[in-house]
């Protein structure tokens, strides 16, 4: 923790969350969530320990309406927030859907009054006074937002959020609409405003320069108490500040307090990454594939003796779990820890064995899975490793009106099994197919993720944990087909859980 750092700056002591992902998070281009899964999504923020939820923008059609309304009707813990332009229109909206707050917005900057509302500074400022006051007259919490803020002249800006401020606002945002500003120039305007009003402050980054978060902690360092957030930093064009790394951030760097429950930040990264279909990138701080996953065996041997080494926070502080990746870079310790999880006691000789041809695959290019380690571990350790007791061994998937049929067989315990399931994609039918494989053997599927193909090699990859009795085992495939790629990942991960419960048992 650097708080020391910041003792002669306005760190408040506790920060609020005020999440955005059901407004701006949806404006994301392709995402289009139905009331069902903004209700789903709304609940897990609830859940994690958001303070105000943006619910959406009533006024831009009545389904939106409706839904805003059907999430400030849940009875949830935060308060439920809509967006709405200085207009009356917007605001009987806002109050027709029945929410707590309303976020009332004007752009300030002359490049939005010259060139999209066509009007003066003094209009603008008339028009934000005036809404201000009529939505206070009807009992809403106002948090008002001088859109472009970074681009506007500061005096102006500053005179506009006195003016509000006296009409009634109870809070301020300075939003960096464009993701133009820097953090010295953020930490500048919060400390501005700050000395005018005595309100409490927000700031609302976007990520075109990658500096969203930054800019949001520099607002913080400046005394700013609330900051907007989208849950994986979804958004408008690059997107915007992400709730998961500025929420750790405040923790683990400036230990101020928030609301959020850390640990249950990924398990709400998931439900937004598959509901929304935005994948996080593998490289994605706090939520990515990669953020807690070791190779280099110099790394990996640190991880060992003490994680502190390399990594800067616990993977279970945000719900997630280490994983150590074997590869050209991998080292003896990675390889022998994760024979062990498989039930292996290798000696020496077997190891350095077992380390040469992985490092032999990775120089290739190749890429080592969980299944293909698997495959070189039982040769290298020969009566040592006995049979896998699952094993995929062909799939078919048919398409109709109704969607995809897939039909799996599948080696179990030397029987041949077929299983075949229906679904409106072939992914969700395989995940019905497996459902029903691993259902027989005492397991349920809690998760699985496929990343499409991307890279030269032509293989997509996939990743599936199940559950028994409160144990979890994650499993991994590679394949050209996603949908082979998530069946093999899903059968390794009843493979290891199957030989889990061998050693328990035992």
């Amino acid at each position: 923790m650097w708080r020391n750092l910041f003792s002669g700056d306005s760190l408040p002591e506790r920060v609020w969350m005020f999440d955005t992902t059901l407004r701006d998070g949806e404006q994301t281009p392709g995402v289009a969530l139905t009331v069902d899964q903004k209700i789903e999504i709304a609940h897990a923020l609830d859940d994690l320990g958001i303070d105000i939820i943006e619910a959406g923008f009533p006024v831009v059609s009545e389904g939106e309406k409706q839904a805003v309304k059907r999430i400030a009707k849940e009875g949830l813990r935060a308060k439920v927030c809509a967006l709405a332009r200085t207009s009356m229109k917007d605001i009987d909206a806002a109050i027709e859907a029945e929410v707590d707050w309303v976020h009332i917005f004007i752009a300030t900057s002359d490049i939005h009054l010259k060139h999209k509302l066509k009007m003066t500074r003094e209009q603008a400022l008339g028009f934000a006074v005036s809404m201000t006051e009529y939505a206070k007259s009807h009992g809403l919490t106002v948090h008002f937002s001088a859109e472009d803020a970074t681009r506007t002249e500061p005096d102006f800006l500053v005179k506009v959020f006195k003016s509000v401020e006296e009409a009634g606002a109870d809070s301020l945002d300075i939003p960096d609409t464009t993701g133009s500003a820097m953090p010295a120039l953020m930490k500048y305007l919060v400390g501005k405003v700050k000395e005018s009003v005595r309100i409490p402050v927000s700031v609302h980054c976007h990520d075109d320069l990658g500096l969203a978060v930054a800019n949001s902690l520099a607002g913080v360092e400046a005394g700013a108490e609330i900051v907007h957030a989208t849950i994986n930093g979804i958004g408008e064009r690059a997107g915007n500040t992400s709730l998961e790394e500025v929420a750790v951030a405040l923790h683990k760097l400036y230990g101020i307090k928030t609301n959020i429950r850390l640990e249950k930040i990924y398990e709400v990264s998931r439900l937004v990454e598959k509901l929304t279909g935005i994948i996080v990138p593998k490289n994605k701080a706090i939520v990515g594939e990669n953020a807690f996953a070791h190779e280099s065996g110099i790394h990996v041997h640190g991880i060992l003796g003490s994680p502190e080494t390399y990594e800067t926070i616990m993977p279970e502080l945000v719900g997630r779990k280490r994983r150590i990746v074997l590869g050209k870079h991998s080292g003896i310790h990675a390889v022998k820890i994760l024979a062990k999880q498989f039930g292996l006691n290798l000696d020496e000789h077997q190891l350095k064995n077992l380390l040469a041809e992985i490092k032999a695959i990775g120089d290739s290019g190749g890429k080592v899975t969980e299944a293909l380690f698997l495959d070189i571990a039982r040769r290298v350790a020969g009566e040592a490793f006995r049979s896998r007791r699952i094993q995929l061994l062909e799939m078919s998937v048919a398409g109709g009106e109704e969607g995809q049929s897939v039909v799996i067989l599948v080696n179990k315990d030397g029987r041949i099994e077929s299983y075949g399931g229906v679904g409106p994609n072939t992914i969700t039918a395989v995940v019905k197919t497996c459902d029903a494989i691993v259902k027989k053997m005492g397991f349920e599927i809690i998760d699985y993720k496929v990343w499409p193909t991307y890279s030269p090699t032509g293989y997509s990859e996939a990743e599936a944990t199940i559950r028994s009795n409160g144990v979890e085992e994650t499993g991994r495939g590679v394949h050209p087909e996603p949908a082979i790629a998530l069946a093999q990942a899903i059968l390794n991960a009843a493979e290891q859980a199957l030989l889990t419960r061998k050693e328990v048992e035992a």
